[in-house]
C-alpha cells in the first residue's frame, strides 16, 4: 500500500505511527564542487610537462647524432624525475625556449662564411690527399689515414655542437639560488695580486672593468642572497682570469688555483647559457656580454663569441655609443668609459666578422664616434695598444667586405686586383702609424710594463697583421704561366709571419710571462692563420727544403709550451700532421725520382709521379709539360676524389692545347677565376677546423704519425 507522504521531515505520516522518518528531501541543495579551471596553476604544470617532453626529444636526438662523439661535460642532462611537478619561473621557461630553439638547428651542418681559418686549412688537407692518394708506403698512409678522419668527420659535424658550452649545466628554476664562489681568502689574494707588475698582462681588462669597481663587485656578489646573471658573469669572468693568471705565478698553489679558475668558469658557461634574450641595455650588460665574449674566445668558441658580441654591438648602438652626437653633454671620464665599451666590442666584431665570414653587426658609415685618442690624460702607455687593435679590426672588416663576402667573389679580376692593392696600402700606413705610436708611447710604457711585455704586445700585433696580409694577397690570382699558384707577395708575406713568430715565441720563452695561451686564441686562432697554409701548399707544389723548414720550425715552437687549452692543442695536433706528410711526400718524391738504374725502378715511379701530376691538375695547379703527354678527365676525377675512390679514373686521350687552358680550364678555382668554386673550397675548410676546436674529433686518439 502506497503511503502519502507530506514532504516533511519528519513527515505526518511517520509521526503518527510513531516511527523513524526515513525520507530525504530529494530537492536538498547539492554540495558545490571544485571548479576546474585552467588558472596560471595548471598552465604552469602544462608547460612543465611540455618542456620536459622537448628535453627528452632532443635528448634522443643528440644519442642519433652524435651518439659517443661528445664528451660527457658537454651532454645535455635532463632533470630529475619529481612526484610533482613544480612550478616554474620566467627565466627557467625562456632558456628551455632557447634551448629548443637550438635543437631546431642542429639538424642542418655547422655553417661559416668564405673568409675563415677552416677554409684554408681543409683545402690543404685536400690538396695533399689528391696529391699522393695512392703512395703505398705504409707510413704516407697513416698520415693520410689521420686527415681522412677529420674531413669525413667534417661532412657529418651538426651544428648543435658548435652551440654548447662544454661545462653548461642544466637550467634550474630559478637559476643561481646559491652561487658558489672560490674562499673569499683565496679572493682577497688574487685581488692583491692583480695589482703587481707580474699581471700588466691582464691591464687591458681593468678598462672594461676598473679594479676598485671589481672589488666592490666581488665583495657585493659575497655578501648577497640575490644574484643577477650580470653580476655573475661578470665576477666570475673576472676571476677565471686572475685565478688563471695568478696560477701561472704563484707556483706552490698553482693546482688550487687552477681549480678555482675552472670552477668560475663552469659558473661562467652555465649563466651565459641561461642569459634571456632580451637585456637591459646598461653599461653593466655590456660589460658582461664583452667579457662573456672574451671568455668564449679563450675557449675558442668563435660561434657563441659572436653570438654574446652581436648582442653587445644591439645594446651599444641601442644607446647611441657610436654617434659622437650621444656623448655632447656627458662627463669626460664616463664619456672614455663608454666609448672603451663600444670600440671594445668593434675589435671584437670585425675580426670575428672575418674569422667565420660574416656580415659585421656595425657598420663603419655608421660610426661617427672618434678613434680612441692616444693624448687622452686617461690612456696608458700599454692601452694605447688599444687604438692600434681598433684600427687593424677595422681593416679585417674591410678584407671581409672587399675581398670574400659572397658579392666581392663576383667581381671580375681586375677589381679584385685593385681592391687588394687599397687594402695592402692601409695595411702599410697601419705598420707606418704603429712605428710612430710606438716610438711615442716606448719610454712611458718600458717602467710600468717591463720591455719582455711590451715587445711581445708589439711583434704579436705585427704577427696578426702579417697574417691578414697574407690572406689579402691570397685573394689575387697568379698570372697565367707562373711557375707557382700564389704570387711572391703572398709567399713572401707568409714567410715573414713565420718568422716573425719565433721572435715573438722567443719573448715569451724569455720572459716567462704566461701569454702563450692568450697569443695563440687572439692571434693565432682569432683572424685566419693562412700563413702555414700557403707555406704547406708552396711546399707541396716545389718541394722547396727551406719552406719545409720554416713548417717544422712553426710546428716546433708549439710543442715548447705544455699547458695549453685542448682548442689549441688540437691546431697544434693539426700543423704537425700537416708538416709530417709534406715531410714525407718530399722523401717520396726523391725516392721516386732516384728510382735506380733499371728499368723496374723507372716504371714504378712514373705512374706515381703522372697520378701526383694529374691530381695536381685538377687543383689548378699548372702541368705544362706532362711527360706522358695527356691530361686526367676533371669530372670524373673530381667526382672519383670526391668519393674517396681514385683507382678507376679515366684518362683522356686529348693533351691539353696550351698552359692557359691546363691552369684555368682544369680547375678555375685556383686562379680565382670562378667565385662559387672559391666559396665551396672556404666553406669546406672552415667546417674543418670547427672541428678541431669544438672537440668533435679527437685528433690525439689518431696514433703517432
Amino acid at each position: 500500500m502506497q503511503i502519502g507522504c507530506n514532504r516533511e521531515s519528519p513527515c505526518a505520516h511517520c509521526v503518527r505511527a510513531k516511527i523513524e522518518c526515513t525520507y530525504t528531501d530529494a530537492r536538498r541543495p547539492k554540495e558545490k564542487r571544485a571548479r576546474i579551471l585552467l588558472s596560471h596553476q595548471y598552465e604552469q604544470k602544462i608547460d612543465h610537462l611540455d618542456s620536459r617532453l622537448d628535453e627528452i626529444v632532443g635528448l634522443l636526438k643528440d644519442l642519433k647524432v652524435q651518439g659517443a662523439a661528445l664528451p660527457p661535460a658537454i651532454q645535455v642532462q635532463s632533470p630529475p624525475r619529481t612526484s610533482q611537478a613544480t612550478p616554474s619561473a620566467p627565466s627557467p621557461v625562456s632558456s628551455y625556449v632557447a634551448h629548443h630553439a637550438g635543437r631546431a638547428e642542429a639538424k642542418s651542418p655547422m655553417v661559416e662564411g668564405d673568409s675563415s681559418l677552416t677554409a684554408h686549412s681543409v683545402f690543404a688537407n685536400d690538396f695533399l690527399r689528391n696529391a699522393i692518394n695512392k703512395d703505398s708506403r705504409p707510413e704516407m698512409r697513416e698520415g693520410l689515414d689521420a686527415l681522412h678522419v677529420i674531413i669525413e668527420a667534417m661532412r657529418h659535424q651538426p651544428a648543435a655542437h658548435e652551440m654548447t658550452y662544454p661545462h653548461a649545466g642544466p637550467a634550474r628554476p630559478p637559476p643561481f639560488e646559491s652561487c658558489e664562489l672560490p674562499p673569499i681568502d683565496r679572493t682577497l689574494q688574487v685581488l692583491k695580486l692583480a695589482q703587481s707588475k707580474e699581471m700588466q698582462a691582464l691591464a687591458w681588462i681593468y678598462e672594461f672593468l676598473p679594479i676598485s669597481q671589481f672589488q666592490d663587485s666581488c665583495f657585493r656578489l659575497y655578501i648577497s642572497e640575490q644574484h643577477s646573471l650580470i653580476s655573475i658573469i661578470t665576477v666570475n669572468v673576472g676571476l677565471h682570469f686572475l685565478f688563471w693568471a695568478c696560477a701561472q705565478i704563484v707556483t706552490e698553489t698553482k693546482e688550487e688555483y687552477e681549480k678555482y679558475a675552472r670552477q668560475c668558469g663552469a659558473t661562467v658557461e652555465t649563466a651565459l647559457a641561461n642569459l634571456p634574450l632580451h637585456l637591459p641595455a646598461t653599461d653593466d650588460a655590456i660589460t658582461a656580454l664583452l667579457l662573456g665574449t672574451f671568455y668564449a674566445v679563450e675557449l675558442s668558441k668563435p660561434s657563441l663569441a659572436w653570438i654574446l658580441c652581436s648582442k653587445a654591438s644591439e645594446l651599444c648602438q641601442t644607446l647611441g655609443y657610436h654617434r659622437i652626437a650621444t656623448f655632447q653633454n656627458t662627463p669626460a671620464e664616463s664619456s672614455r668609459f663608454k666609448q672603451f665599451l663600444f670600440w671594445g666590442m668593434y675589435i671584437v666584431d670585425k675580426s670575428l666578422s672575418l674569422r667565420l665570414g660574416r656580415s659585421s653587426t656595425i657598420q663603419d658609415y655608421d660610426v661617427t664616434v672618434p678613434y680612441p685618442d692616444t693624448d687622452d690624460p686617461g690612456w696608458t702607455g700599454l692601452t694605447s695598444c688599444f687604438v692600434l687593435w681598433v684600427m687593424a679590426a677595422k681593416i679585417q672588416g674591410q678584407i671581409y667586405e672587399m675581398l670574400y663576402c659572397p658579392e666581392a667573389m663576383t667581381q671580375p679580376e681586375e677589381v679584385r686586383k685593385a681592391r687588394v692593392e687599397i687594402l695592402a696600402k692601409r695595411l702599410e700606413d697601419l705598420e707606418a702609424d704603429t712605428n710612430a705610436l710606438a716610438e711615442k708611447w716606448e719610454p712611458y710604457s718600458r717602467d710600468p710594463v717591463g720591455d719582455d711585455l711590451l715587445a711581445f704586445f708589439q711583434i704579436s700585433d705585427h704577427v696578426l697583421r702579417l697574417s691578414i696580409l697574407t690572406l689579402t694577397y691570397r685573394a689575387v690570382p697568379n698570372p697565367v704561366g707562373s711557375p707557382t699558384t700564389f704570387t711572391t707577395e703572398c709567399i713572401q708575406a707568409a714567410r715573414q709571419t713565420l718568422a716573425r713568430h719565433q721572435e715573438c715565441m722567443a719573448v715569451m720563452e724569455r720572459s716567462g710571462c704566461a701569454l702563450f695561451s692568450t697569443y695563440m686564441h687572439w692571434t693565432i686562432l682569432m683572424a685566419p692563420f693562412v700563413p702555414f697554409i700557403v707555406i704547406f701548399c708552396q711546399v707541396i707544389e716545389t718541394r722547396d727544403k727551406e719552406d719545409l723548414g720554416r713548417l717544422q720550425a712553426f710546428v716546433a715552437s708549439l710543442q715548447t709550451e705544455v699547458s695549453v687549452t685542448e682548442a689549441v692543442d688540437k691546431l697544434r695536433r693539426l700543423f704537425q700532421v700537416l708538416y709530417s706528410v709534406a715531410s714525407r711526400y718530399i722523401e717520396s718524391q726523391a725516392c721516386g725520382s732516384g728510382g735506380g738504374a733499371g728499368n723496374t725502378g723507372i716504371h714504378q715511379a712514373q705512374p706515381s709521379h703522372h697520378e701526383v701530376d694529374a691530381y695536381l691538375a685538377t687543383l689548378g695547379f699548372p702541368q705544362p709539360h706532362n711527360h706522358l703527354g695527356v691530361v686526367y678527365d676533371q669530372q670524373q676525377l673530381g667526382a672519383a676524389i670526391h668519393a674517396g675512390d681514385v683507382t678507376n679514373t679515366r684518362i683522356a686521350g686529348e693533351p691539353a692545347t696550351s698552359a692557359e687552358e691546363l691552369q684555368r680550364g682544369v680547375n678555375p678555382m685556383m686562379w680565382m677565376g670562378n667565385g662559387a668554386q672559391l666559396e665551396d673550397w672556404f666553406y669546406s675548410n672552415q667546417q674543418m677546423m670547427a672541428l678541431l676546436e669544438d672537440g668533435f674529433i679527437d685528433t690525439a686518439g689518431l696514433g703517432p704519425i
